[in-house]
C-alpha cells in the first residue's frame, strides 16, 4: 500500500514521499525501514514512515489528529481485506441450516439444523453451532466458540476462541441433594457486541440473558443466568456477574469486580478492580472497595487508616 493510500483510510495529512511503498505495520520499537509505525509518544524509531500528531524531520509520514481513531480505521480496513468467505468441504452443515451469501465456515466447524447465519459472517474452525441458533450479519466467531441453542447474535458481533455461550446457568435445590434446575430460557446479544476468550454466558433459567449494543466483554469473564446488560458497556478481564443482576448504559467494570445476584448498577457507574458489589449501586457514580462504597469515601478512609504512621519500605 502507497502512503497517499494509507492517508485516505486514515484521513490525515501526508508529508515526505507520497508514493512511497509501505511493507509491513509494526512497533515503533521493532519497525525499519520500509515499515509503518505510529508514534504515540517520543522516542526514536527506525521506521521509514511514521504515522504521529506531528511532523517527524527527516521522515515520511501522516499527520493525524486521532492517533487512536486513525490505528482503529487502518487496522480495520487492512483486517476486513483479509477475510476469504467460503464454506470448508471439512465443515458440517445439517441440511436445513440456512447460509446467506457471502458466508465462511472453517473446517470441523458443526452447524446444526435450524440454524441462520447472516451475510458477511465467519465461523471459526471447530466452533459448534447448536439447533436454531440465530447469527446475524457480519459477525465473526473464532475457532473453538460453542453457541448452544436458543441463542440469539445480532449484526457486528466479535466472538473470540473458546468462548461458551447459552450453556445452563448454576442453579440448583437442594433434595436430598442437589439437583439441577432446567434453565430454558436463551441469550440475546445484540449489535456491534465484542466478547473475548473464554468468555461463558449463561442462559437464562426462564426469558434471557441479554448484552446491550456495543458492549465489549474482555477475557475470562463470566455472565451468569438472566443478567441484562446495557449499551456500551466496558468489563473487564475476569469479572463476574451473578444472575439476575442488571447493568446499566456506559457502566465501566474493571478487573476481576464481583457481583452478587439481584443486583442493580445504573447508568454510568464506574468499579474499581477487585471490588465486591452486594448492593445496587447509583448512577454516574465511581466505586472500590469490599464492599463497594464510593470511592471518594473509600480513599479518604485509607488516608485516615495510615494518617501519623510511617509505612516501612
Amino acid at each position: 500500500m502507497k502512503l497517499i493510500e494509507v492517508a485516505s483510510i486514515v484521513g490525515g495529512v501526508v508529508y515526505g514521499d507520497e508514493d512511497l511503498e509501505i511493507c509491513e505495520i509494526r512497533p515503533p520499537e521493532e519497525a525499519q525501514e520500509g515499515d509503518l509505525t505510529f508514534l504515540f509518544q517520543g522516542g526514536t524509531t527506525k521506521a521509514g514512515v511514521i504515522i504521529a500528531s506531528r511532523k517527524i524531520e527527516g521522515r515520511s509520514g501522516i499527520v493525524v489528529e486521532d492517533m487512536k481513531k486513525a490505528m482503529y480505521l487502518l487496522l480495520k480496513k487492512i483486517a476486513a481485506a483479509r477475510k476469504e468467505y467460503c464454506v470448508s468441504a471439512q465443515a458440517i452443515v445439517e441440511d436445513s441450516a440456512c447460509l446467506a451469501t457471502p458466508c465462511g465456515v472453517e473446517p470441523f466447524a458443526v452447524i446444526r439444523r435450524g440454524v441462520k447465519i447472516g451475510a458477511g459472517t465467519l465461523i471459526g474452525a471447530h466452533c459448534y453451532i447448536d439447533e436454531g441458533v440465530l447469527i446475524g450479519e457480519h459477525c465473526e466467531l473464532f475457532p473453538n466458540t460453542v453457541v448452544h441453542g436458543n441463542t440469539t447474535i445480532c449484526n457486528f458481533v466479535v466472538v473470540h476462541a473458546n468462548t461458551v455461550i447459552g450453556k445452563e446457568g448454576f442453579g440448583y435445590v437442594k433434595e436430598t441433594r442437589y439437583e439441577k434446575i432446567p434453565h430454558v430460557g436463551g441469550v440475546v446479544i445484540h449489535d456491534f457486541v465484542e466478547v473475548g476468550s473464554n468468555v461463558t454466558i449463561d442462559r437464562g433459567t426462564v426469558g434471557a440473558t441479554v448484552i446491550g449494543d456495543g458492549t465489549k466483554i474482555d477475557n475470562q469473564v463470566h455472565i451468569a443466568h438472566n443478567v441484562k446488560i446495557g449499551r456500551d458497556c466496558i468489563i473487564m478481564g475476569q469479572s463476574g456477574i451473578a444472575g439476575s443482576s442488571k447493568i446499566g448504559n456506559n457502566v465501566v467494570l474493571c478487573g476481576q469486580v464481583g457481583i452478587s445476584d439481584h443486583v442493580e448498577i445504573e447508568d454510568d457507574v464506574v468499579v474499581y478492580a477487585k471490588s465486591g458489589v452486594f448492593k445496587s449501586l447509583k448512577k454516574g457514580r465511581k466505586y472500590s472497595g469490599i464492599p463497594a462504597r464510593e470511592h471518594q469515601a473509600v480513599l479518604r478512609a485509607i488516608a485516615r487508616l495510615y494518617a501519623g504512621r510511617q509505612i516501612s519500605k
